[in-house]
Parts: structure tokens; C-alpha cells; sequence
């Protein structure tokens, strides 16, 4: 009888846990979904609104890129810190009423200044959400579900990308490009409004306060950490395969294959996001089965994607034919997510519990310092450059390059992260 009470507190504990697991995913993922679909907004608008400013390709990648990006990156890094040590819940809760509220800021913008502004607020808002995102995962679930858990997180991101091409563009065609930043604002609101009250903050693996030195050390564990700056590194590159690519991506397809705002809407987005959506599903399905506590067949996987991808996304550059382009995109666009679980999980296992918040801080402030801002502006600068000789070809030109160079770098360094993680458990 005792035996039988036992097994029936702990099925009924492992249910409760699994519906509060559920529970905190949703949100989770509801809020990955409209920062993705409020981020992309200005990527899938980008030529409309390069014409009404008359910007140049530098100007407008600073839009796509640099504005948001540099402060969604150096943010992330002070959020992590505090991810590791205050509310997570309430700094999502804030995070959000922040960014929703900037993106309809981009919507009352008159001058191109005060449209790199209300972009820095954006990026200041959404600079919580991986930090929070990583940090509530790596506690409520074990090594070898997390590459599964970090991709259900990350697939709301995907399914912000579809929303944000097919629903923004058809917005933007029918009523203006303003109000598609206006509608966008709402919804963060309201779900800011429905965590105050439904979402309790998570119980944690090991408290950062357990020490008084944790200030100090949750950044000195990071660094002291070789594999983990190698994998950083390497992340950090093939970030530009997915966070680049949703930048320049739909402006290839408009000026080298002709395609206009609508026809991007309708499909180029579901293409490129229901690539990204199912890569990133197989990957954390992948990543279930090649987790191991030293985490060296992750770092291999990722090293192996890498290296198949940069040919891949060539052939999308050099196709003549739109329908033979689409179809290498999906394939592209799924490869260049496949590696994005196995990438977490594997820092989330390397790293000291205590440190994921500023791990994934640290994590998204590279990532998005060098392969989203820095990276994708050298594609901008790279196509300026080429213009006078290549014309209205020189994009295609210039991402022919950069993807051969990013893809090839990010795989080398995958594989020298494999061999550091190998030599710290010999």
C-alpha cells in the first residue's frame, strides 16, 4: 500500500511538473513569436521603406541590422547578469511592454532618425528574451531534453517569421507600412498583462547567490571556460547564416529575381520560415538522440551543417530559375536552424548551472554583435562596393562571398570546440 501511495505521488508530482513545464513553454514561446514577427517587420518592409527615406544599402542594413542588433547584443549581456540573480518572469514582463511599444514607435517615425531610435528601444526590449528563455530551460529540463525544449522555443521565433512576412507584408500592401507597426503593438501588451497573473517565476537548478563572490565569477566561469569561448565563437559566425540571411534574403529575391512586396509575403516568408521551422524541430529531435554530457557529438553535428550549408546557400545565389531558388531556400533556410539546438544544449551543458543567464547573454551579445550586425553589414558595404562593377548584381555577388567565408570559419571552429571539450574530460 505504501509502495502503491509512493508511485502515485511521484506520477502525480512528474504530471503536475510536466503541465507547469507545458505551461512555461507557451509563454515562452508566445513571446519568442511576436519578438521575431516585431523584429522582422522592418526586414520585410525594408525596400518600401528605403524608397520613402531615399537610404542607401549601408543606411538600410544600419535599419535591419546594426540599430537593433548592436543593442539587442550589448543589452543581452547586462540582462543575463541579471536573469541570473533577479525575477526572470518580471524582467519578461517588462521586456515586452518595452519592445511592443517601441514598435509602434517605428510606425509613428517621420525622419530616418527617429526610425534608428524607436529600432535601439526595440532591440533594448527583446535583448530579455533569449537570456530568460535559455535560463528558465536549462533549469526545468535535463541535458538530454534540451536540445528538443531550446527548439519548441526557438519555433516560436520561426512561426514569427511566417506571421511576420505573410501578415505584415499583406498589411503594409493594403494600408501602409505604418500600420503594420501600429497592429503589431497590442499583442505583446496583452500577453505582458496575462504573465503578471498566470505565470509563476520558475524554481532554479543552483542559486548564483550561494556565494558573495557570484557577482564576480559568473563572468570570470565563462571566460576560465575554454570550450565554451570556443563555442561561442563558432555560434557567433553561424548566427549570420539565419539572422543575416532573414535580413538580405528578401531583398535578393526582389532585385535579382524581380519578386515584389507581395510576392514576398506570400512566398518567399512561408518558405524561408517553414524551412527554419522544421530544420529547427529535426534539429532539437536530432539533438535528443546526440546528447551526451560531454557534448562533443552536438559541437560535431553543428561543425557538419556548417560546412554543408555554405555551398547550398551559394547555389540559392546562383540559380537562374525563381522556383529551383525557392526550393534551395527551404533547404537552406532548414539547415541553417538544424544546428541551432545541438548549439544550446551544448553550451547549456559545458557552462556551471549558475552562469546561464549570462551565458546566454553573453551568447546572443556576440552572436549579434558579429554574425547579425557586423557580418551583414559587411554584406552591405561589400554590395556598395561592387555596384559600380556588378550593378544591380552586386548583392548577389556579395553574398556569394560572405557566405563561402562565415560557413567555412564556423565549421572550423566547431570542430576545434569538439577537440577542447574532448581534451577537458580526458
Amino acid at each position: 500500500m505504501l509502495i502503491e501511495e509512493a508511485h502515485n505521488l511521484r506520477t502525480g508530482a512528474t504530471q503536475e511538473g510536466a503541465k507547469k513545464n507545458w505551461l512555461i513553454m507557451a509563454f515562452l514561446f508566445a513571446a519568442y513569436f511576436l519578438s521575431y514577427f516585431d523584429r522582422l517587420l522592418m526586414v520585410v518592409l525594408a525596400e518600401t521603406i528605403k524608397e520613402e527615406f531615399s537610404l542607401s544599402d549601408k543606411e538600410l542594413s544600419v535599419l535591419t541590422g546594426a540599430a537593433f542588433i548592436v543593442v539587442y547584443g550589448v543589452g543581452g549581456i547586462f540582462i543575463g547578469w541579471l536573469v541570473d540573480r533577479f525575477s526572470r518572469k518580471n524582467i519578461l514582463v517588462g521586456a515586452l511592454a518595452i519592445w511592443s511599444l517601441a514598435t509602434m514607435a517605428c510606425g509613428l517615425a517621420h525622419s530616418y532618425l527617429q526610425l534608428v531610435v524607436a529600432r535601439i528601444a526595440v532591440g533594448i526590449g527583446e535583448a530579455a528574451s533569449v537570456p530568460v528563455g535559455l535560463s528558465i530551460i536549462g533549469d526545468q529540463y535535463s541535458p538530454k531534453k534540451r536540445p528538443m525544449a531550446t527548439a519548441v522555443f526557438y519555433s516560436g521565433g520561426m512561426v514569427g517569421v511566417f506571421a511576420s512576412f505573410v501578415l505584415g507584408s499583406w498589411i503594409a500592401q493594403n494600408y501602409g507600412w505604418r500600420v503594420a507597426f501600429l497592429i503589431a503593438a497590442p499583442p505583446g501588451l496583452l500577453l505582458a498583462s496575462a504573465m503578471i497573473f498566470a505565470l509563476k517565476e520558475p524554481v532554479r537548478e543552483s542559486s548564483i547567490h550561494a556565494s558573495g563572490e557570484s557577482d564576480v565569477r559568473s563572468f570570470n566561469l565563462v571566460i576560465a571556460n575554454k570550450p565554451l569561448v570556443w563555442l561561442l565563437a563558432a555560434g557567433a559566425l553561424a548566427t549570420f547564416t539565419n539572422v543575416g540571411m532573414m535580413q538580405w534574403l528578401p531583398i535578393f529575391f526582389i532585385r535579382s529575381h524581380g519578386m515584389d512586396l507581395r510576392e514576398i509575403g506570400i512566398f518567399f516568408g512561408p518558405v524561408m520560415a517553414g524551412g527554419m521551422g522544421i530544420g529547427v524541430l529535426l534539429g532539437g529531435w536530432l539533438g535528443n538522440r546526440l546528447a551526451t554530457d560531454s557534448a562533443i557529438r552536438l559541437v560535431q553535428f553543428c561543425a557538419v551543417a556548417l560546412f554543408v550549408l555554405g555551398p547550398l546557400y551559394i547555389l540559392v545565389f546562383l540559380t537562374a530559375s525563381l522556383a529551383f531558388a525557392m526550393v534551395l531556400t527551404f533547404l537552406a533556410s532548414s539547415l541553417a536552424l538544424v544546428y541551432s539546438p545541438c548549439y544550446v544544449a551544448a553550451s547549456m551543458t559545458i557552462c556551471d548551472p549558475r552562469t546561464r543567464g549570462t551565458v546566454a547573454g553573453l551568447g546572443s551579445f556576440i552572436n549579434n554583435i558579429l554574425g547579425g550586425a557586423l557580418c551583414t553589414f559587411s554584406v552591405g558595404a561589400l554590395s556598395d562596393w561592387l555596384a559600380p562593377t556588378s550593378g544591380s548584381e552586386s548583392l548577389r555577388h556579395a553574398l556569394i562571398i560572405a557566405t563561402l567565408v562565415f560557413c567555412l570559419v564556423a565549421s572550423i571552429l566547431f570542430v576545434i570546440t569538439a577537440r577542447q571539450i574532448r581534451n577537458r574530460v580526458q
